[in-house]
Parts: structure tokens; C-alpha cells; sequence
């Protein structure tokens, strides 16, 4: 059985009360027999507690806070590997610890590249030098994100961008060793804030290329000491609601590109909304890839179970992604303003200021990226069929994108709220514009009664 391989482990996790790593935290606790869980937190118990609260009904969240093979460990990431933790502490997790994954990068796309070098890459380097020297270590997990090589739909002619599971070069590295200059170019981040690959690539947002340049300092570090076999990189692509686990909704409460956009579209006064692609026909060729948490947990658990090394895609992939043209659908059950809204393709530039804002915000609008995901193909091959029943290794797409948006109506509808204030509205329109949904703590009572 693929969970067995975590009876007895120690475990160290950052980011554990963010979406993904409370849908680790829990198909790990329900699914297997860690020995020791220890999760880094600022503000300790007290704070864990209340975040794992606010995003499960209570008797989720009991599972996590109650659990005694937790512990929450009160420090945060920073531009040192002590994580203001005590001396004692450190030397106890370097000596017990089996696997550390990394899921605590800050997931705001628009802060600039000097920002984001704080909080961004300096912690992730940090904690990566400090892990190589743990003794018992058997895998460091790093979460990046699949559109950390967004930046190949400049430099193809493609239409539907092929991204393979490996790294990018963005310079003159050789294909054995694409992350051999990485060390270079974080000094004249640091130095300048920018860096010259950075200023000649057209990333949509300085977090890409944040994530792209952590991703290699990872690698070159742990090739410096030919520790290459123990660092896996797991790539998820748009964060979606759960599929499944803990149960079906379950998903952030901060916005997504696909709440964002869905309450941008409520809101829209006008009957058109302007967006960018090179596409011949963008409404069948667009795609945006959401996965559901879910199987982005899944994805990494099995991966590290069964060995797995280098970069892995937490993707729907060409199997399930999403065509724009499923968007709009779904983002049209959530408007309640008459007319509708359509979008009207330009060619103009991804950073255009005439593009509607959220096209703007979220520059992968009007793209296509098929990521590969053969490594989790290959995976299943080594697995039982009766072990693959019971993991969330792929999107479930047998019901229309439309129906999940009853998981999200809540989160819209606040998003929706901010972005009247933000374009100064009159916040009290929102509800006549935007359908409202269950909160977090309401969602798995939902039932499909509900859908409409």
C-alpha cells in the first residue's frame, strides 16, 4: 500500500494552514500513521488552530488540531535557517527528520521581484542548505508552480505551449545542468532587485520568475552535494476546489483567478470585456488549467512515496483542462445583472492597458499550456488497481465546470465585495449582483439540491 510508506515517518511541514498544506495534513493524518507531524506556523498552536478552523467545519479542523501526532512549532520562514526557532528545536528536527516539504511561498502574484526575493526566494534557500544536512533526510519537497515557465508563450509560435516536467534554461546552461548559474544570478538579485535573464524574458509576473530561480538554486544546491535524488519539485497549476478530499469545495479563502475573474465578471456593467491572445479562434483553443487541491496533495504524497525525484507536474493536464469557453459559462450562473458579458480577443500585449483588468491581472488569460504530467502517468503503472481507486490523482470532469462554482459562490461574493471597494461601488450592490453562497464552514453540507 502506497500510504504505509508514511507509518512511523517524521515529518516536517512549512505552509500546513495554507489550503494545500491542510489538504496534506489531512489525507496524510486519515490515510496513514505518521509518527511525528511538526508544522511550522507563526503564532504557534493558538494560530494553526484558528486557521485550520476558518477553512474546515469543525469536525474536519478536529482531525488536524486535535491530532496528537501533530506538533505545532511557532516560528516563520525568513533570510536565515533558524526560523526563530530555538537551538533546541533545530537540532532535534535535524536529527529525526524524514521528509520536509515546503509549501509556505507567499502566493501574491503582483509584489515586485525584490519583495518577493524576501519572501519568496531567501527562505526557500535557506531552508533548502538547512535540510541537505539533516541526517536522516529522505526527500526535501519544494511547491513551485506549473507557470513558472509561463514564459515560453512568448518565445513559441505554438498556440497550445508544450511544458515538460524538467527545467528551463533561461541562459547559456547546458541541458545536463540548466540551474548552474543560478547562485550568480540571486547575488545581482539581491544586489539590484533585478536580474539580466529576468529583464530579457517576458514573464507575466515577477513571481514566475521567482519560482523559476528558486527552483534552480534548489537543484544547484543539492547538486553541489549529489544529493539530487532526494529534492522533489512539485509544480501544481491553478489551485481549484477539492474534488474529493477532505470533501468536495474545499478550497482557499483567498482569491483565485477563478473567483477573481468570476466576480469581475458579476460585477462587469458593460457587455464586452477585453482580453489578449494570439489564438486563431480563442474561444476553443484558450484553456486554463485548474486543479483541484486535492489532487495536488495526492500527487505530491504518492510521488514521494513511491521514490519520485526533479520536477512533477500537479496539473490537470490535456486530459482535464478547462477550454475559456468553460469559463464563461460557468462565470454566467454567477451574474445576476440580465445581459451578458462577452469577450472580445485582441492581439495586443499580455501587459496591455487596455485589456480588462482581471486579463491584466492574470496574464494567462488567453493562453494555452499543455503540461505534461507522464511522470504521474508512469506512476499509476507502478501502483495496484486497487491502490489507484482510492488516490485523487486526476481531475474528476464527468460533471460540467459550472457545477463547482456552488463551492465557490461564497469566496466570489467576497471577492466580489473587495472589488467594490476597490473600484468604489456601492458595496450593498453585491448582493444583488453576485449570488452568495455557504461559507467554508457550511460547504460540506451542501448537496447537488443546491446546484442550479
Amino acid at each position: 500500500m502506497v500510504w504505509d510508506y508514511y507509518n512511523g515517518k517524521i515529518l516536517f511541514i512549512t505552509g500546513g494552514t495554507g489550503v494545500i498544506g491542510t489538504a496534506l495534513l489531512y489525507r496524510l493524518l486519515t490515510q496513514s500513521a505518521p509518527k511525528r507531524v511538526y508544522v511550522l506556523s507563526r503564532g504557534g498552536y493558538s494560530n494553526a488552530k484558528a486557521k485550520w478552523s476558518s477553512l474546515m467545519p469543525a469536525h474536519f479542523a478536529k482531525v488536524l488540531y486535535d491530532s496528537k501526532c501533530i506538533k505545532v512549532m511557532d516560528g516563520e520562514l525568513g533570510d536565515t535557517a533558524t526560523m526563530n526557532l530555538s537551538d533546541v528545536d533545530l537540532q532535534m528536527l535535524k536529527r529525526t527528520v524524514h521528509i520536509i516539504i515546503h509549501a509556505g511561498a507567499t502566493m501574491e502574484v503582483t509584489n515586485s521581484l525584490r519583495e518577493l526575493s524576501y519572501k519568496i526566494i531567501a527562505p526557500t534557500l535557506c531552508l533548502t542548505q538547512y535540510a541537505l544536512k539533516f541526517a536522516n533526510l529522505e526527500r526535501f519537497v519544494f511547491l513551485s508552480t506549473a507557470y513558472a515557465n509561463a514564459h515560453l508563450w512568448k518565445t513559441s509560435k505554438s498556440t497550445d505551449v508544450p511544458v515538460k516536467e524538467r527545467v528551463y534554461p533561461l541562459g547559456d546552461e547546458s541541458e545536463d545542468r540548466p540551474y548552474r548559474t543560478a547562485p550568480e544570478i540571486w547575488k545581482n538579485v539581491q544586489k539590484t532587485g533585478s536580474s539580466d535573464e529576468y529583464d530579457t524574458h517576458d514573464f507575466p509576473w515577477p513571481y514566475a520568475y521567482a519560482l523559476h530561480l528558486s527552483e534552480r538554486l534548489v537543484l544547484e544546491k543539492a547538486a553541489q552535494k549529489n544529493l539530487l535524488n532526494k529534492i522533489l519539485i512539485i509544480r501544481p497549476s491553478v489551485i481549484g476546489p477539492a474534488d474529493h478530499s477532505p470533501y468536495p469545495g474545499f478550497t482557499t479563502s483567498h482569491p483565485t483567478p477563478s473567483t477573481a475573474c468570476a466576480a469581475a465578471y458579476a460585477l462587469h456593467p458593460g457587455r464586452k470585456i477585453m482580453l489578449s491572445s494570439r489564438c486563431p479562434n480563442p474561444d476553443q483553443e484558450v484553456t486554463i488549467d485548474e486543479v483541484p487541491v486535492d489532487v495536488v496533495a495526492d500527487r505530491l504524497l504518492v510521488h514521494v512515496a513511491l521514490g519520485s525525484s526533479g520536477c512533477v507536474h500537479a496539473v490537470s493536464g490535456e486530459k482535464g483542462r478547462l477550454r475559456i469557453e468553460d469559463w464563461w459559462h460557468a462565470f454566467k450562473s454567477e451574474r445576476r445583472l440580465p445581459w451578458s458579458v462577452k469577450p472580445v480577443w485582441t492581439s495586443e500585449d499580455w501587459h496591455s492597458a487596455n485589456l480588462h483588468h482581471m486579463a491584466r491581472d492574470f496574464k494567462i488569460i488567453g493562453t494555452s499550456f499543455a503540461f505534461s504530467d507522464e511522470k504521474t502517468d508512469a506512476l499509476v503503472k507502478k501502483i495496484s488497481a486497487e491502490d489507484c481507486e482510492k488516490l485523487i490523482l486526476y481531475a474528476d470532469r464527468s460533471k460540467p465546470y459550472h457545477h463547482s462554482m456552488v463551492h465557490q459562490r461564497h469566496h466570489i461574493h467576497n471577492a466580489a465585495r473587495s472589488l467594490a471597494k476597490k473600484t468604489r461601488w456601492p458595496v450593498c450592490s453585491v448582493r444583488f449582483l453576485c449570488r452568495k453562497g455557504p461559507s467554508p464552514l457550511q460547504m460540506n453540507h451542501v448537496n447537488e439540491k443546491a446546484v442550479k
